[in-house]
């Protein structure tokens, strides 16, 4: 009797060689290496689209809340229609001083110079930013910026300007307390220190846009100041608008190889601006609006004597 051996059982074998398993592990890297690839393309493409809808919210939404109340600077001061550092009751607040010399845009005594319109404030560039303070009476039942209840006439007073919020530069709004029938800076500058309208802000501009004789020009805050001081009637420059420029940025990082904060620059009526943070790549968007201050552009007649 003849016993069948393993191979007679079994068959021929047959498999793959060592080289042919060597070239499918090279191909199923290379497919996983594209989908990966893709994948991750894609999540960057999301985080990229993700950061510019949150600029373009933050950034619409904010220049456009903060435009409304400053063309409204002036409003209610009809005996006074050209604005400039001496205004009476001024929709834009350079000055403040003795109401007997009736010399200064807030009429009143003892104000600190950090609630006036000014340069030098908190940046997160090579220039500093800007603070606008802003003053009109209600024209109807409104709310300040602060989210109070204002009733018509009421004197309003707003400035807008740079501060810390949970670790990052935001564009803030401080109003006065509502009630009042006269100009008054009661709850300026209180505990809360102004409500954010705009998170992450780098830099926040304002030029005065003014008009000396048939001449027109913006000015950085203290160059019109010392155009004014240089000037005499009837050629003093008058404000008859404001540019606003805000440079904003997004909640996270962004992996991109065309962001390079080492290398990026901004353009400025003054100059170019560089980042002083030069590592982290953040998306970054530059917004500008140019506000006419509709009541501000009335002529100032000088009268003459015989």
């Amino acid at each position: 009797m003849r016993f069948m051996t393993k191979h007679e059982i079994m068959g021929p074998q047959k498999g793959f060689t060592l080289i042919e398993l060597i070239v499918a592990l090279a191909i199923g890297l290379i497919i996983s290496a594209a989908a990966l690839q893709l994948f991750t393309g894609g999540l960057i493409t999301a985080k990229m689209q993700e950061a510019s809808a949150e600029l373009q919210d933050s950034g619409v939404f904010g220049v456009d809340y903060i435009a409304r109340d400053i063309r409204l600077a002036n409003f209610g001061n009809v005996n006074n229609p050209v604005l400039d550092t001496a205004t009476p009751n001024g929709g834009i607040i350079f000055t403040s001083g003795d109401p007997a010399l009736g010399k200064a845009n807030l009429q009143l005594k003892d104000v600190s110079a950090g609630l006036l319109t000014k340069s030098g404030g908190p940046t997160g560039t090579s220039s500093s930013s800007d603070q606008l303070t802003i003053m009109f009476q209600a024209p109807n039942k409104m709310m300040n910026c602060e989210g109070r209840e204002v009733q018509a006439s009421e004197y309003v007073i707003q400035r807008y300007f740079l501060r810390t919020d949970n670790g990052n530069l935001a564009l803030a709004c401080d109003a006065n307390t509502p009630g009042s029938s006269v100009p008054s800076i009661a709850g300026l500058n209180d505990s809360n220190n102004g409500e954010v309208i705009m998170p992450r802000v780098d830099l926040v501009r304002f030029y005065i846009g003014a008009k000396a004789g048939n001449n027109f020009s913006y000015y950085t805050i203290e160059q019109f100041k010392t155009a004014v001081k240089a000037a005499s009637s009837p050629n003093i420059p008058r404000v008859v608008s404001i540019r606003m420029m805000v440079l904003v940025r997004s909640k996270d990082p962004i992996t991109n190889k065309n962001i390079d904060p080492s290398k990026e620059s901004f353009n400025f009526p003054d100059g170019d601006v560089t980042l002083t943070d030069k590592s982290t790549k953040y998306l970054r968007r530059l917004y500008t609006t140019n506000i006419a201050l509709r009541n501000g552009l009335g002529e100032k007649i000088y009268e003459t004597s015989n």
